[in-house]
Protein backbone atom coordinates (compact mmCIF):
# COMPACT_ATOMS: atom_id res chain seq x y z
CA UNK A 1 0.00 0.00 0.00
CA UNK A 2 1.28 3.43 -0.88
CA UNK A 3 -0.43 6.51 0.50
CA UNK A 4 -0.25 9.92 -1.25
CA UNK A 5 2.95 11.83 -0.50
CA UNK A 6 4.84 8.82 0.86
CA UNK A 7 8.29 9.24 -0.58
CA UNK A 8 10.90 6.66 -1.61
CA UNK A 9 14.58 7.15 -0.82
CA UNK A 10 15.11 9.41 -3.82
CA UNK A 11 12.53 11.91 -2.64
CA UNK A 12 11.96 11.46 1.09
CA UNK A 13 13.72 14.72 1.79
CA UNK A 14 12.31 16.45 -1.24
CA UNK A 15 8.98 16.63 0.14
CA UNK A 16 7.93 18.92 -2.74
CA UNK A 17 8.29 18.62 -6.48
CA UNK A 18 5.64 20.63 -8.27
CA UNK A 19 7.23 20.31 -11.70
CA UNK A 20 6.98 17.03 -13.66
CA UNK A 21 10.74 16.65 -14.06
CA UNK A 22 11.72 13.29 -15.48
CA UNK A 23 15.11 11.65 -15.57
CA UNK A 24 16.89 11.13 -18.85
CA UNK A 25 17.70 7.43 -18.34
CA UNK A 26 16.18 5.14 -20.94
CA UNK A 27 13.70 2.49 -19.91
CA UNK A 28 16.05 -0.30 -20.98
CA UNK A 29 19.06 1.00 -19.12
CA UNK A 30 20.55 -1.68 -16.81
CA UNK A 31 19.86 -1.12 -13.13
CA UNK A 32 23.40 -1.92 -12.02
CA UNK A 33 26.32 0.36 -12.72
CA UNK A 34 29.87 0.32 -11.40
CA UNK A 35 29.63 -0.10 -7.64
CA UNK A 36 32.42 0.79 -5.21
CA UNK A 37 33.49 -1.66 -2.57
CA UNK A 38 31.27 -1.86 0.49
CA UNK A 39 32.90 -0.86 3.76
CA UNK A 40 33.11 -3.50 6.45
CA UNK A 41 30.77 -2.93 9.40
CA UNK A 42 33.53 -2.56 11.97
CA UNK A 43 32.76 -1.72 15.61
CA UNK A 44 33.52 1.94 14.82
CA UNK A 45 31.14 1.95 11.83
CA UNK A 46 28.47 0.17 13.88
CA UNK A 47 28.84 2.77 16.64
CA UNK A 48 28.30 5.61 14.16
CA UNK A 49 25.25 3.86 12.75
CA UNK A 50 23.96 3.36 16.29
CA UNK A 51 24.26 7.10 16.90
CA UNK A 52 22.44 7.96 13.66
CA UNK A 53 19.53 5.59 14.33
CA UNK A 54 19.31 6.46 18.02
CA UNK A 55 19.15 10.16 17.14
CA UNK A 56 16.31 9.55 14.68
CA UNK A 57 14.27 7.60 17.24
CA UNK A 58 12.22 9.63 19.69
CA UNK A 59 8.95 11.37 20.35
CA UNK A 60 9.67 14.81 18.93
CA UNK A 61 8.34 15.84 15.53
CA UNK A 62 10.25 14.44 12.59
CA UNK A 63 11.34 11.30 14.44
CA UNK A 64 9.76 7.88 15.06
CA UNK A 65 9.13 6.22 18.44
CA UNK A 66 10.74 2.99 17.20
CA UNK A 67 13.17 2.30 14.36
CA UNK A 68 14.60 -1.03 13.31
CA UNK A 69 17.49 -1.38 10.85
CA UNK A 70 19.25 -4.27 9.13
CA UNK A 71 22.27 -4.00 6.82
CA UNK A 72 23.62 -6.66 4.47
CA UNK A 73 27.23 -6.51 3.29
CA UNK A 74 28.85 -9.07 1.02
CA UNK A 75 25.64 -11.08 1.03
CA UNK A 76 25.31 -11.56 4.78
CA UNK A 77 23.61 -9.81 7.67
CA UNK A 78 26.21 -7.50 9.15
CA UNK A 79 24.21 -5.07 11.29
CA UNK A 80 20.84 -5.49 13.04
CA UNK A 81 19.64 -2.94 15.58
CA UNK A 82 16.46 -1.40 16.98
CA UNK A 83 16.07 1.77 19.02
CA UNK A 84 13.25 3.57 20.77
CA UNK A 85 10.01 2.26 22.22
CA UNK A 86 7.59 -0.01 20.37
CA UNK A 87 4.59 1.30 22.31
CA UNK A 88 4.29 4.75 23.88
CA UNK A 89 1.74 3.64 26.46
CA UNK A 90 3.62 0.68 27.92
CA UNK A 91 7.07 2.07 27.04
CA UNK A 92 8.00 -1.38 25.79
CA UNK A 93 11.42 -1.08 24.12
CA UNK A 94 11.89 -1.93 20.46
CA UNK A 95 14.17 -4.89 19.76
CA UNK A 96 15.41 -6.50 16.53
CA UNK A 97 12.56 -9.01 16.98
CA UNK A 98 9.89 -6.28 16.97
CA UNK A 99 7.59 -6.61 13.97
CA UNK A 100 6.41 -3.67 11.86
CA UNK A 101 3.98 -3.33 9.00
CA UNK A 102 6.13 -3.08 5.87
CA UNK A 103 3.33 -1.66 3.68
CA UNK A 104 4.21 -1.52 -0.04
CA UNK A 105 7.48 -3.36 0.48
CA UNK A 106 4.98 -6.25 0.34
CA UNK A 107 4.76 -5.62 -3.41
CA UNK A 108 8.28 -6.99 -3.78
CA UNK A 109 7.07 -10.30 -2.32
CA UNK A 110 4.07 -10.37 -4.65
CA UNK A 111 6.22 -9.54 -7.66
CA UNK A 112 8.68 -12.32 -6.86
CA UNK A 113 5.79 -14.78 -6.51
CA UNK A 114 4.54 -13.79 -9.97
CA UNK A 115 8.03 -13.99 -11.47
CA UNK A 116 8.55 -17.46 -10.01
CA UNK A 117 5.48 -18.54 -11.95
CA UNK A 118 6.84 -16.76 -15.04
CA UNK A 119 10.14 -18.60 -14.60
CA UNK A 120 8.25 -21.89 -14.36
CA UNK A 121 6.33 -21.19 -17.58
CA UNK A 122 2.98 -20.99 -15.77
CA UNK A 123 2.45 -17.24 -16.30
CA UNK A 124 3.35 -15.11 -19.31
CA UNK A 125 4.21 -11.46 -18.69
CA UNK A 126 2.56 -10.21 -21.85
CA UNK A 127 -0.54 -12.36 -21.57
CA UNK A 128 -3.79 -10.49 -20.93
CA UNK A 129 -5.10 -10.71 -17.39
CA UNK A 130 -8.09 -12.63 -18.77
CA UNK A 131 -5.79 -15.63 -19.29
CA UNK A 132 -5.75 -16.13 -15.52
CA UNK A 133 -8.72 -14.10 -14.22
CA UNK A 134 -11.32 -14.11 -17.00
CA UNK A 135 -13.96 -12.22 -15.00
CA UNK A 136 -11.71 -9.48 -13.61
CA UNK A 137 -12.44 -5.86 -14.63
CA UNK A 138 -10.61 -4.87 -17.85
CA UNK A 139 -9.14 -8.38 -17.97
CA UNK A 140 -8.83 -8.33 -21.76
CA UNK A 141 -7.32 -4.85 -21.82
CA UNK A 142 -4.33 -5.15 -19.49
CA UNK A 143 -1.38 -7.52 -19.22
CA UNK A 144 0.48 -9.04 -16.29
CA UNK A 145 3.53 -6.94 -17.14
CA UNK A 146 1.48 -3.73 -17.06
CA UNK A 147 0.05 -4.62 -13.66
CA UNK A 148 3.54 -5.27 -12.28
CA UNK A 149 4.86 -1.97 -13.66
CA UNK A 150 1.87 0.20 -12.68
CA UNK A 151 1.17 1.06 -16.31
CA UNK A 152 -2.18 -0.74 -16.63
CA UNK A 153 -4.37 2.29 -15.95
CA UNK A 154 -6.46 0.27 -13.47
CA UNK A 155 -7.99 2.65 -10.92
CA UNK A 156 -6.08 2.81 -7.61
CA UNK A 157 -8.53 1.88 -4.86
CA UNK A 158 -6.20 2.52 -1.90
CA UNK A 159 -6.51 6.27 -1.45
CA UNK A 160 -10.31 6.29 -1.67
CA UNK A 161 -10.63 3.29 0.64
CA UNK A 162 -8.80 5.20 3.37
CA UNK A 163 -10.45 8.57 2.73
CA UNK A 164 -13.94 7.07 2.74
CA UNK A 165 -13.41 5.09 5.94
CA UNK A 166 -14.11 1.77 4.21
CA UNK A 167 -10.91 0.36 5.70
CA UNK A 168 -12.49 0.21 9.16
CA UNK A 169 -14.39 -2.98 8.27
CA UNK A 170 -12.85 -6.22 7.05
CA UNK A 171 -12.99 -7.09 3.36
CA UNK A 172 -11.69 -9.66 0.88
CA UNK A 173 -9.64 -9.33 -2.31
CA UNK A 174 -12.70 -10.30 -4.34
CA UNK A 175 -14.73 -7.52 -2.71
CA UNK A 176 -11.97 -4.98 -3.45
CA UNK A 177 -11.97 -6.01 -7.11
CA UNK A 178 -15.76 -5.90 -7.27
CA UNK A 179 -15.73 -2.37 -5.84
CA UNK A 180 -13.43 -1.23 -8.66
CA UNK A 181 -15.31 -3.03 -11.43
CA UNK A 182 -17.31 -0.04 -12.68
CA UNK A 183 -14.32 2.31 -12.73
CA UNK A 184 -12.98 3.08 -16.21
CA UNK A 185 -9.29 2.78 -16.94
CA UNK A 186 -7.41 5.95 -15.99
CA UNK A 187 -5.26 5.76 -19.13
CA UNK A 188 -4.45 3.66 -22.16
CA UNK A 189 -2.73 0.52 -20.82
CA UNK A 190 1.02 0.77 -21.15
CA UNK A 191 1.03 4.53 -21.73
CA UNK A 192 2.82 5.61 -18.57
CA UNK A 193 3.53 4.89 -14.91
CA UNK A 194 0.45 5.45 -12.73
CA UNK A 195 0.66 3.79 -9.30
CA UNK A 196 -2.16 1.33 -8.64
CA UNK A 197 -2.62 -0.80 -5.56
CA UNK A 198 -5.53 -2.45 -7.34
CA UNK A 199 -3.09 -3.89 -9.86
CA UNK A 200 -1.28 -5.77 -7.10
CA UNK A 201 -4.53 -7.11 -5.65
CA UNK A 202 -5.17 -8.57 -9.10
CA UNK A 203 -1.63 -10.00 -9.22
CA UNK A 204 -2.15 -11.70 -5.87
CA UNK A 205 -5.29 -13.31 -7.26
CA UNK A 206 -3.35 -14.40 -10.35
CA UNK A 207 -0.89 -16.25 -8.11
CA UNK A 208 -3.77 -17.91 -6.25
CA UNK A 209 -5.50 -18.95 -9.49
CA UNK A 210 -2.37 -20.39 -11.08
CA UNK A 211 -0.84 -21.98 -7.96
CA UNK A 212 -4.25 -23.14 -6.69
CA UNK A 213 -3.52 -22.11 -3.14
CA UNK A 214 -3.90 -18.97 -1.02
CA UNK A 215 -1.28 -16.31 -1.67
CA UNK A 216 -0.05 -16.43 1.94
CA UNK A 217 0.45 -20.20 1.73
CA UNK A 218 2.25 -19.92 -1.60
CA UNK A 219 4.64 -17.25 -0.36
CA UNK A 220 5.31 -19.10 2.91
CA UNK A 221 6.36 -22.16 0.90
CA UNK A 222 8.15 -20.57 -2.03
CA UNK A 223 9.59 -17.35 -0.57
CA UNK A 224 9.75 -17.43 3.22
CA UNK A 225 11.11 -20.97 3.57
CA UNK A 226 13.93 -20.74 0.99
CA UNK A 227 14.85 -17.26 2.28
CA UNK A 228 14.88 -18.36 5.93
CA UNK A 229 12.22 -15.81 6.87
CA UNK A 230 10.65 -16.90 10.16
CA UNK A 231 9.33 -13.55 11.38
CA UNK A 232 7.07 -12.53 8.49
CA UNK A 233 3.30 -12.98 8.32
CA UNK A 234 0.33 -11.40 6.60
CA UNK A 235 -2.51 -9.42 8.12
CA UNK A 236 -1.55 -9.18 11.80
CA UNK A 237 1.45 -10.34 13.78
CA UNK A 238 0.73 -13.64 15.55
CA UNK A 239 -0.39 -13.52 19.18
CA UNK A 240 2.57 -13.11 21.49
CA UNK A 241 4.95 -11.82 18.83
CA UNK A 242 6.51 -8.46 19.73
CA UNK A 243 5.09 -5.77 17.48
CA UNK A 244 5.29 -2.02 17.14
CA UNK A 245 2.27 0.21 17.63
CA UNK A 246 1.80 2.58 14.71
CA UNK A 247 1.41 6.35 15.07
CA UNK A 248 0.70 9.14 12.63
CA UNK A 249 3.62 11.05 14.13
CA UNK A 250 6.26 10.51 16.78
CA UNK A 251 4.36 12.75 19.19
CA UNK A 252 1.88 9.91 19.68
CA UNK A 253 -1.04 10.82 17.42
CA UNK A 254 -2.90 7.51 17.06
CA UNK A 255 -2.89 5.92 13.64
CA UNK A 256 -6.08 5.49 11.69
CA UNK A 257 -7.82 2.26 12.65
CA UNK A 258 -8.07 -0.11 9.69
CA UNK A 259 -8.41 -3.75 8.82
CA UNK A 260 -5.26 -5.12 7.16
CA UNK A 261 -7.54 -7.18 4.90
CA UNK A 262 -7.72 -4.06 2.73
CA UNK A 263 -4.01 -4.29 1.90
CA UNK A 264 -3.61 -7.93 0.76
CA UNK A 265 -0.91 -8.38 -1.91
CA UNK A 266 -0.24 -4.66 -2.12
CA UNK A 267 0.71 -4.01 1.51
CA UNK A 268 -0.39 -6.43 4.25
CA UNK A 269 2.90 -8.04 5.34
CA UNK A 270 4.25 -7.71 8.88
CA UNK A 271 7.96 -8.39 9.38
CA UNK A 272 11.24 -7.52 11.03
CA UNK A 273 14.10 -5.62 9.45
CA UNK A 274 16.30 -8.71 9.54
CA UNK A 275 13.67 -10.90 7.87
CA UNK A 276 13.23 -8.39 5.02
CA UNK A 277 17.02 -8.40 4.70
CA UNK A 278 16.96 -12.20 4.43
CA UNK A 279 14.54 -11.79 1.54
CA UNK A 280 17.04 -9.43 -0.11
CA UNK A 281 19.90 -11.88 0.37
CA UNK A 282 17.87 -14.72 -1.15
CA UNK A 283 16.75 -12.55 -4.07
CA UNK A 284 20.27 -11.34 -4.86
CA UNK A 285 21.76 -14.83 -4.52
CA UNK A 286 19.34 -16.50 -6.95
CA UNK A 287 17.47 -18.60 -4.39
CA UNK A 288 14.07 -17.07 -5.20
CA UNK A 289 14.33 -16.42 -8.93
CA UNK A 290 17.14 -16.95 -11.40
CA UNK A 291 19.69 -14.15 -11.97
CA UNK A 292 18.20 -13.68 -15.45
CA UNK A 293 14.69 -13.18 -14.04
CA UNK A 294 15.98 -10.78 -11.37
CA UNK A 295 17.78 -8.84 -14.11
CA UNK A 296 14.57 -8.68 -16.14
CA UNK A 297 12.70 -7.31 -13.13
CA UNK A 298 15.14 -4.38 -13.26
CA UNK A 299 15.64 -3.90 -17.01
CA UNK A 300 11.94 -3.96 -17.89
CA UNK A 301 11.28 -0.51 -16.43
CA UNK A 302 9.48 2.73 -17.21
CA UNK A 303 9.98 6.32 -16.20
CA UNK A 304 8.39 7.01 -12.81
CA UNK A 305 9.16 10.70 -12.35
CA UNK A 306 6.25 11.09 -9.91
CA UNK A 307 8.43 9.19 -7.42
CA UNK A 308 11.46 11.43 -7.99
CA UNK A 309 13.70 12.72 -10.75
CA UNK A 310 15.32 9.90 -12.71
CA UNK A 311 13.36 7.19 -10.89
CA UNK A 312 12.12 4.21 -12.92
CA UNK A 313 9.80 1.36 -11.96
CA UNK A 314 10.41 -2.20 -13.05
CA UNK A 315 8.60 -5.44 -12.37
CA UNK A 316 7.78 -4.75 -8.72
CA UNK A 317 11.00 -2.84 -8.06
CA UNK A 318 11.81 0.87 -7.91
CA UNK A 319 15.10 1.90 -9.55
CA UNK A 320 16.55 5.00 -7.90
CA UNK A 321 19.65 6.91 -9.07
CA UNK A 322 22.05 7.59 -6.23
CA UNK A 323 25.43 9.26 -6.78
CA UNK A 324 26.25 7.40 -9.96
CA UNK A 325 24.69 4.10 -8.82
CA UNK A 326 21.21 2.63 -9.11
CA UNK A 327 19.46 1.42 -5.98
CA UNK A 328 16.94 -1.40 -6.40
CA UNK A 329 14.32 -0.64 -3.79
CA UNK A 330 10.76 -0.21 -2.63
CA UNK A 331 9.23 2.21 -0.20
CA UNK A 332 6.13 1.57 1.86
CA UNK A 333 3.72 3.59 3.95
CA UNK A 334 0.44 2.77 5.67
CA UNK A 335 -1.13 4.78 8.50
CA UNK A 336 1.24 4.29 11.41
CA UNK A 337 4.28 2.96 9.57
CA UNK A 338 7.00 3.87 7.06
CA UNK A 339 9.37 1.32 5.54
CA UNK A 340 12.32 1.35 3.15
CA UNK A 341 14.10 -1.60 1.55
CA UNK A 342 16.96 -1.07 -0.89
CA UNK A 343 19.71 -3.11 -2.53
CA UNK A 344 22.84 -2.74 -4.63
CA UNK A 345 22.93 -6.24 -6.12
CA UNK A 346 26.34 -5.74 -7.73
CA UNK A 347 27.84 -5.13 -4.28
CA UNK A 348 25.65 -7.79 -2.58
CA UNK A 349 24.55 -4.94 -0.32
CA UNK A 350 21.09 -4.25 1.12
CA UNK A 351 19.55 -2.25 3.92
CA UNK A 352 16.13 -2.14 5.55
CA UNK A 353 14.64 0.68 7.64
CA UNK A 354 11.34 0.13 9.48
CA UNK A 355 9.57 2.75 11.60
CA UNK A 356 6.28 3.24 13.42
CA UNK A 357 5.53 6.88 12.53
CA UNK A 358 3.66 7.67 9.33
CA UNK A 359 5.45 10.99 8.81
CA UNK A 360 8.97 9.66 9.42
CA UNK A 361 11.44 10.34 6.56
CA UNK A 362 13.20 6.98 6.30
CA UNK A 363 15.98 8.57 4.24
CA UNK A 364 17.38 10.18 7.40
CA UNK A 365 18.48 6.68 8.41
CA UNK A 366 19.01 5.10 4.99
CA UNK A 367 21.20 8.04 3.99
CA UNK A 368 23.39 7.46 7.04
CA UNK A 369 23.65 3.77 6.16
CA UNK A 370 24.76 4.55 2.60
CA UNK A 371 27.36 7.05 3.77
CA UNK A 372 28.88 4.49 6.12
CA UNK A 373 28.65 1.62 3.63
CA UNK A 374 30.16 3.60 0.74
CA UNK A 375 32.47 6.21 2.27
CA UNK A 376 34.15 6.85 -1.08
CA UNK A 377 30.91 8.46 -2.23
CA UNK A 378 30.68 10.86 0.69
CA UNK A 379 29.53 14.25 -0.54
CA UNK A 380 31.81 16.06 1.88
CA UNK A 381 34.84 14.35 0.34
CA UNK A 382 34.12 15.54 -3.19
CA UNK A 383 35.46 18.89 -4.40
CA UNK A 384 33.02 21.62 -5.35
CA UNK A 385 32.12 21.80 -9.02
CA UNK A 386 32.92 24.80 -11.17
CA UNK A 387 30.26 27.05 -12.63
CA UNK A 388 28.41 27.89 -9.43
CA UNK A 389 25.93 30.75 -9.66
CA UNK A 390 26.05 32.54 -6.27
CA UNK A 391 22.55 33.90 -6.78
CA UNK A 392 21.10 30.39 -7.19
CA UNK A 393 22.99 29.19 -4.12
CA UNK A 394 21.64 32.13 -2.16
CA UNK A 395 18.08 31.25 -3.18
CA UNK A 396 18.47 27.68 -1.97
CA UNK A 397 20.08 28.82 1.30
CA UNK A 398 17.25 31.30 1.89
CA UNK A 399 14.66 28.60 1.28
CA UNK A 400 16.33 26.19 3.72
CA UNK A 401 16.85 28.79 6.43
CA UNK A 402 13.27 30.09 6.15
CA UNK A 403 11.72 26.65 6.68
CA UNK A 404 12.05 26.50 10.51
CA UNK A 405 10.06 29.75 10.82
CA UNK A 406 7.15 28.29 8.90
CA UNK A 407 7.13 31.22 6.45
CA UNK A 408 8.71 30.76 3.02
CA UNK A 409 8.97 33.55 0.43
CA UNK A 410 7.30 32.08 -2.66
CA UNK A 411 7.49 35.19 -4.83
CA UNK A 412 10.11 33.56 -7.07
CA UNK A 413 8.26 30.21 -7.32
CA UNK A 414 6.15 28.94 -10.19
CA UNK A 415 2.40 29.18 -9.47
CA UNK A 416 2.25 25.39 -9.03
CA UNK A 417 5.17 25.33 -6.61
CA UNK A 418 3.82 28.31 -4.66
CA UNK A 419 0.43 26.61 -4.35
CA UNK A 420 2.10 23.43 -3.14
CA UNK A 421 3.90 25.26 -0.33
CA UNK A 422 0.95 25.34 2.05
CA UNK A 423 1.59 25.98 5.79
CA UNK A 424 1.10 22.26 6.40
CA UNK A 425 3.69 21.32 3.77
CA UNK A 426 6.17 23.92 5.05
CA UNK A 427 5.71 22.63 8.58
CA UNK A 428 6.19 19.05 7.41
CA UNK A 429 9.36 20.01 5.55
CA UNK A 430 10.73 21.74 8.63
CA UNK A 431 9.92 18.77 10.85
CA UNK A 432 11.55 16.31 8.48
CA UNK A 433 14.77 18.30 8.19
CA UNK A 434 14.99 19.31 11.85
CA UNK A 435 16.66 16.07 13.02
CA UNK A 436 19.67 17.02 10.86
CA UNK A 437 20.37 20.15 12.92
CA UNK A 438 21.31 23.58 11.57
CA UNK A 439 22.44 24.14 7.99
CA UNK A 440 26.20 24.65 8.03
CA UNK A 441 27.17 24.84 4.37
CA UNK A 442 26.05 24.34 0.78
CA UNK A 443 28.51 22.95 -1.77
CA UNK A 444 27.74 23.20 -5.48
CA UNK A 445 27.98 19.85 -7.29
CA UNK A 446 26.95 20.75 -10.82
CA UNK A 447 23.92 21.39 -13.01
CA UNK A 448 22.04 19.76 -15.86
CA UNK A 449 18.95 20.25 -17.99
CA UNK A 450 15.97 17.91 -18.21
CA UNK A 451 13.19 18.92 -20.59
CA UNK A 452 12.76 22.67 -19.98
CA UNK A 453 14.03 22.51 -16.42
CA UNK A 454 17.47 23.40 -15.10
CA UNK A 455 18.58 21.39 -12.07
CA UNK A 456 21.20 22.75 -9.65
CA UNK A 457 22.77 20.09 -7.47
CA UNK A 458 24.26 20.71 -4.00
CA UNK A 459 25.53 19.01 -0.88
CA UNK A 460 23.99 20.40 2.30
CA UNK A 461 26.03 19.87 5.48
CA UNK A 462 24.17 20.00 8.78
CA UNK A 463 25.33 20.46 12.37
CA UNK A 464 24.21 16.93 13.25
CA UNK A 465 27.06 15.61 11.13
CA UNK A 466 25.07 14.55 8.07
CA UNK A 467 25.63 15.74 4.52
CA UNK A 468 22.75 15.22 2.13
CA UNK A 469 22.30 15.86 -1.62
CA UNK A 470 19.73 18.51 -2.57
CA UNK A 471 18.58 19.84 -5.91
CA UNK A 472 16.85 23.11 -6.75
CA UNK A 473 14.82 22.98 -9.97
CA UNK A 474 14.17 26.14 -12.03
CA UNK A 475 11.88 26.45 -15.02
CA UNK A 476 12.67 28.18 -18.31
CA UNK A 477 11.78 31.55 -16.74
CA UNK A 478 14.06 31.10 -13.76
CA UNK A 479 11.19 30.36 -11.36
CA UNK A 480 11.64 27.71 -8.64
CA UNK A 481 9.73 24.67 -9.86
CA UNK A 482 10.95 22.02 -7.45
CA UNK A 483 13.13 21.01 -4.54
CA UNK A 484 14.41 17.49 -4.22
CA UNK A 485 17.43 15.27 -3.54
CA UNK A 486 19.77 14.52 -6.42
Amino acid sequence: MRIPKRFPLASALALVLAAPVAGSASAAEPASTAVPATAEITPAVAARLDDAVRTAAGTSKGRAPAISVAVVTNGRLAYVRAFGVADLTSHRPATPETRFRIASVTKMLTAVAVMQLVQGGRVRLDAPLATYLPSAPHARDVTVRQLLMHTSGVWNYGDEAIRSGRVAAATTPAEIVAWTADRPLDQTPGAKFDYSNTGYVLLGLVVEAVARQPLAAYEAEHIFTPAGMRETTFGDAPAGAPRATGYMSATGTPALAYSPTWFYADGDAVSTASDVARFDIALMSGRLVSPAIFAEMQSSAVDAASLGAGVRYGLGLTLVPYRGMTLVEHHGGVPGFEAENFMLPGARFAAVVLSDAFDFPTSVVSGAVLREAFPSLAESAAPAASGEDPAITARLRAFLTQLPSGHVDTSSFTPEMAAAMTPAVVGDLAARLSPLGELRSLTFRGQDTVQVYRRYHYSAAYSGGQTIPLTLVLDANGKVAGFQPS
